[in-house]
């Protein structure tokens, strides 16, 4: 359940940033992330950033894989928790939306656990054929899926989430204009769910 509020929080993060909310609302949503030694069981507001990465989101997804999406050169944006690894575009034009796009990876302590996530997050998330936007993918990890639209190959708001063994991840576009494409984001989920164990 840890991991939906994280993805839930992820989302609302990416979308304020992408519908043009001041860096100080960003921000103090990532000012409020404790370090592991400085959680406390009473900050609900902080709990989706709490779990810990058992594997480094960014030793998955670089800068340059993060530009061969979007098409324009990217850098890291950090704070966003240690499951997350977010690039935001490096010179954003004025007349567009900043393109950002990450991955979030989870890990879990069994496959029973991963089970119970992945069903969760497929019954929120809705994902299952015939759902509005809602396509399932092949050849990525044990079980694939993608959320958004795209148009002429390229996808604005959306990802791929996808399911490898006791992990899975969401490699997520959020921009208001379709520039991220939409086979670069599959390539890349294909080699990320090939490395996750």
């Amino acid at each position: 359940m840890k991991k939906i509020f994280c993805f839930a929080a992820l989302v609302f993060s990416l979308l304020s940033a992408s519908c043009g909310s001041s860096s100080s609302k960003t921000g103090g949503a990532t000012a409020a992330t404790p370090t592991p030694a400085s959680s406390a069981s009473s900050s609900s507001d902080v709990q989706p950033q709490s779990p810990k990465a058992e594997i480094d989101p960014c030793s998955l997804f670089s800068p340059a894989d993060a530009q061969t999406i979007t098409g324009v050169p990217m850098k890291l944006a950090p704070g966003h928790g240690d499951i997350v690894c977010m690039y935001e575009e490096v010179s954003p034009k004025p007349d567009m939306d900043t393109a950002r796009i990450s991955l979030m990876v989870n890990v879990a302590r069994s496959m029973e656990e991963e089970d119970k996530e992945w069903k969760n997050t497929k019954d929120i998330r809705r994902l299952k054929p015939g759902e509005k936007n809602i396509t399932k993918l092949s050849g990525i990890g044990d079980e694939a899926w993608f959320d958004g639209n795209a148009e002429k190959g390229k996808v604005g708001l959306g990802g791929i989430l996808a399911r490898k063994g006791k992990a899975d991840f969401a490699l997520q576009s959020a921009v208001l204009q379709y520039r991220s494409s939409l086979e670069k984001m599959k390539e890349i989920a294909r080699r990320i769910a090939g490395q996750l164990p």
